[in-house]
């Protein structure tokens, strides 16, 4: 079959396989980021290790006591009513809404083709993936049961994720903290040195493992389906980890890692069928790096999205931002400034 063929053939894979649109509050996606956020935060001032990827680190809580647990658990679902903070340049709010020569499809399949063309490096079991970022996140503080919210100052990120087993200790050095990284506690963990009480959860994997979706070490992402409808199965299946829908779980992937070249077309291809996307040819990134986005819509809020944003010239990811496009405010942005493989936690490339 030629390339026509076999391209129409993904098509209709691919649209029998997108489920139809339906209604919600707030996008799952949102929900799990802003409570694994919530939740993150609690344990850590029960448990020294964190879990390996936290979502980004999307928002930052401080809570004054146990018992103001439950009153951050509740107030995630406020997230998306926060006032105004700051605003993308007005040419990115205007072609945000404007219409454009290139459909969000067309640039999709064009990303794709570069991605497929990149090299695949050879790399060890033993290497870290190291991801450097310039990142600012609206951070919501709860003390004594008020909230309060304020975007974050523009700050480096470094992080170094196990290429071959999620179990092994990583590292995340952000705001003067270093932090260990393990993804065994996302879903167990206690206080070096104790005793299990018997009533921990089960883990969700056994030692050493490659992880899951939400914790995805390369050597998993190298086995990932590289077929269109393929891989889009597998993301809904892995819906069980994230409670995500493909879009976003696709761009949690390719905000902080170091995807194979195969695997990374194949994203960009089955995005290239989703609906919800937007061109906005005039975008810059958190360090103003000038680019091109691709806006996600969610069709429940369409007055929130997400963009992608892609070097005009190269086509390479180079970072994203969370905004309202009718106020304006800008809930969080990065710039991803340099990826690569390293021998050991720490060391720098």
């Amino acid at each position: 079959m030629n390339d026509h063929g076999a391209r129409e053939r993904d098509i209709a894979e691919l649209a029998g396989l997108l489920p139809a649109p339906r209604a919600r509050d707030i996008p799952a996606g949102r929900q799990q980021i802003l409570k694994e956020h919530l939740m993150t935060q609690v344990r850590r001032t029960d448990a020294p290790d964190v879990s390996q990827r936290t979502k980004r680190s999307r928002g930052l809580v401080a809570v004054a006591g146990a018992s103001v647990a439950a009153v951050a658990l509740a107030a995630f679902v406020a997230a998306n009513a926060l006032p105004a903070r700051s605003r993308p340049p007005a040419a990115e709010r205007q072609s945000a809404n404007g219409a454009t020569h290139t459909t969000a499809a067309e640039l999709l399949a064009k990303i794709a083709r570069a991605a497929a063309s990149e090299p695949s490096p050879v790399v060890r079991n033993s290497e870290f993936m190291y991801i450097r970022s310039e990142v600012a996140w609206q951070v919501d503080t709860i003390v004594n049961g008020r909230e309060t919210s304020a975007m974050e100052k523009l700050h480096e990120r470094q992080i170094w994720l196990p290429v071959a087993n999620v179990c092994a200790s990583g590292l995340l050095i952000e705001q003067g903290a270093r932090t260990p990284l393990s993804g065994l506690p996302r879903v167990a963990s206690r206080v070096a040195g104790s005793q299990p009480s018997g009533n921990e959860p089960k883990l969700a994997f056994r030692c050493p493992s490659e992880g899951h979706l939400g914790d995805a070490s390369y050597r998993l992402m190298q086995a990932m389906p590289t077929k269109p409808a393929a891989l889009l199965k597998y993301l809904k299946a892995g819906k069980r980890w994230t409670n995500d829908d493909p879009a976003t779980e696709i761009g949690d992937l390719i905000s902080e890692s170091i995807i194979p070249p195969a695997v990374a077309a194949a994203l960009y291809r089955v995005a290239e069928h989703l609906p919800g996307a937007t061109v906005v040819p005039d975008a810059t990134n958190a360090v103003g790096q000038p680019g091109v986005g691709i806006a996600w819509t969610d069709p429940a809020q369409p007055q929130y999205r997400t963009m992608w944003i892609f070097n005009k010239k190269t086509l390479q990811y180079v970072g994203t931002r969370d905004y309202n496009v009718r106020t304006g405010v800008v809930n969080g942005e990065s710039a991803i400034v340099q990826r690569a493989f390293v021998a050991k936690a720490g060391q720098l490339p």
